[in-house]
């Protein structure tokens, strides 16, 4: 019987990326998963390839055996060193579209991982398991020493990157905010001076970084663990984490600053902390990055574009309600960052933005590369403020107030075992929905991602997580009762199929 040469790596093969315990990454593996990504590249023109990494010990070996094999096979490469992952997007964006990130973004630092485009596109579920699939047609091979001497040799002679990457990103972002001045507030005064930020890089790719982009634009930062550092000391770079959110929320209170911001450890993803030290609801935030979006997109052929809005299935009942009441039309989509931005480019400039409650958010709008981008997200955000009527307070004290849990993951033995369940748990809620909406006042039935529930007050959600074998659960509403009842219908629900699960679910505490 043959059996696929890695076939333990397989489980490093996610929906979204490659991620995984850094024992996975064998010479072998990295040696042949080179070659791969040097093939794949040269099937789609070839050309450049920008390579970078995370702050994570093993991720600059990692790029160094990719690098290695996509100049073998003629390609040229763009040597970032360590960066964030939209500052490669930028650099593969400004070249033939070929860009390779090492990092694993907010996981443990004892996993790593690899994001990357292929000619401007983010891979699909099937293209990363054809990656994974060509693997397979190499001749099993461990690597010599002398080929392992050749991938350090010609690492030591990509040396490291010079400050012209970091340079080219924070011009092309600064040329991005003249447009949006010159589109949307050529006759208009700031009301507002800059605010004052508290921000925590979480030891990741944003420490290097952050303190020189924004005191560029004007504003007055303190840093909080702003020293890259792959161990995280602190705990996982994770800013959806709310006991990773502490630290900055005591700062901001501290320091009588404005506004908190923490970042991931790839710098893709940001949350946000009110002057108060409390975090803005992500779904609130999400709200506020979109109705930006709206407000400053920009003319096409004289004519508005279009206010299509994307959000993730996880969002709160009131995101759609308030997208609609900006005159957008909101498009509930798959959880997902790279599922978004192949909807976005499917869509061309239909849909301003994409944004989801793990805190990726992406404009839509021509003004800047089309990634979810936290740094840029968060200065989009800080410049739309400035010249608002109404302080950054008063704006938030208008939001909707819910009652939520956090995005929970609950273990499950396997993919395999937790699609089965939610199979069952979708045929269980289709079929009888008349008896569900009687018993249960539920309004609505969701398929798009797992299973979500919308009642008149609040919102259930459970699906299989991308990147592990968890089910995630969150529940969301008006007040703890409404949210506490959407929590009863689901563990209800899966007592059918699994009661530990539904014991589990009924367990989940709000925030």
């Amino acid at each position: 019987m043959w059996l696929h040469p890695f076939l333990p790596q397989q489980a490093l093969f996610k929906a979204y990326d490659i991620r995984g315990d850094i024992t996975l990454f064998s010479d072998d593996f990295l040696w042949a998963l080179g070659q791969g990504f040097a093939r794949l590249f040269a099937q789609h023109g070839g050309g450049r390839v920008a390579i970078g990494y995370d702050v994570r010990k093993f991720s600059p070996r990692i790029a160094a055996f990719i690098a290695y094999h996509c100049h073998v096979q003629g390609l040229s490469i763009d040597w970032l060193g360590q960066v964030t992952t939209p500052m490669m997007a930028h650099a593969a964006s400004c070249q033939d579209g070929h860009g390779v990130m090492v990092t694993a973004s907010h996981s443990p630092r004892h996993v790593h991982g690899v994001k990357w485009l292929c000619a401007h596109h983010s891979p699909s579920a099937e293209a990363i398991g054809a990656l994974f699939d060509t693997l397979a047609d190499m001749p099993a091979y461990v690597p010599t020493a002398a080929d392992l001497a050749a991938v350090q040799a010609f690492a030591s002679q990509l040396g490291q990157a010079d400050g012209t990457v970091f340079n080219a990103y924070q011009a092309s972002m600064t040329q991005a905010f003249a447009h949006i001045q010159h589109a949307c507030y050529c006759a208009c005064t700031p009301r507002h001076a800059p605010l004052r930020l508290v921000i925590d890089c979480m030891n990741g790719a944003t420490s290097r970084f952050a303190e020189q982009l924004f005191s560029g634009f004007g504003y007055d930062c303190q840093m909080l663990n702003a020293m890259p550092d792959g161990s995280f000391p602190k705990g996982n770079p994770d800013p959806a984490e709310p006991a990773r959110l502490a630290e900055l929320s005591h700062a901001v209170v501290a320091s009588g600053a404005d506004m908190g911001l923490a970042f991931d450890g790839d710098g893709d993803r940001v949350m946000v902390i009110n002057g108060h030290g409390r975090m803005i609801a992500p779904d609130n935030l999400l709200y506020l990055l979109a109705q930006i979006a709206l407000a400053e997109r920009p003319m096409l052929d004289g004519v508005e574009s279009a206010a299509e809005v994307m959000f993730d299935v996880k969002c709160s009942h009131h995101v759609p309600t308030l997208l609609a009441a900006h005159g957008a039309l909101p498009v509930m989509q798959k959880t997902g960052s790279s599922l978004m931005r192949q909807a976005l480019q499917r869509r061309h400039r239909a849909s301003v933005f994409a944004g989801e409650l793990s805190g990726h958010f992406l404009f839509n709008d021509g003004y800047f590369v089309l990634y979810d981008d936290a740094m840029y997200a968060a200065l989009r955000l800080l410049n739309w403020l400035r010249y608002q009527p109404v302080t950054f307070a008063e704006l938030l004290a208008r939001l909707p107030v819910s009652v939520s849990t956090a995005d929970m993951y609950l273990p499950i033995a396997s993919a395999e075992y937790g699609q089965r369940l939610l199979n069952q748990l979708l045929a269980a809620a289709q079929k009888p929905f008349s008896r569900l909406r009687r018993a249960f006042a539920v309004r609505e039935v969701s398929t798009v991602d797992g299973l979500r529930l919308d009642f008149a007050h609040g919102v259930g959600i459970l699906r299989r997580s991308n990147t592990g074998n968890y089910l995630t659960v969150r529940f969301c509403g008006d007040t703890l009762a409404d949210l506490q009842h959407a929590q009863r219908v689901f563990s209800r629900l899966c007592a059918s199929f699994d009661d530990d699960l539904a014991a589990q679910v009924a367990q989940i505490q709000p925030v």
